[in-house]
C-alpha cells in the first residue's frame, strides 16, 4: 500500500472540492492520471522512434500496447 502526503492546501482543497472526503475517488482519479502518464510517455517514445527511423508494424504496436495496458 501506497500513503500519500499532500503538504500543499491549495492542492489539498481542490482535491477535498472535487472529491468531499471520499478517499476511494482521489485514489481512483490518482489511478487513472497515472495511467494516462504512462500513455502519454508511450506515445511521446513512439513519435521519438518513428521520427528516427525505427517504425514497425501496427500490428506489433497494437499487441504491445494491448498486451500492456490489458
Amino acid at each position: 500500500m501506497l500513503n500519500i502526503q499532500i503538504d500543499n492546501p491549495v492542492l489539498e482543497a481542490d482535491l477535498k472540492q472535487a472529491f468531499g472526503d471520499n478517499p476511494q475517488s482521489v485514489a481512483r482519479a490518482f489511478a487513472e492520471f497515472v495511467q494516462a502518464k504512462r500513455i502519454s510517455d508511450d506515445i511521446k517514445v513512439s513519435v521519438t522512434q518513428l521520427e528516427q527511423g525505427l517504425a514497425i508494424k501496427s500490428t506489433d504496436v497494437f499487441s504491445s500496447i494491448r498486451a500492456k495496458y490489458e
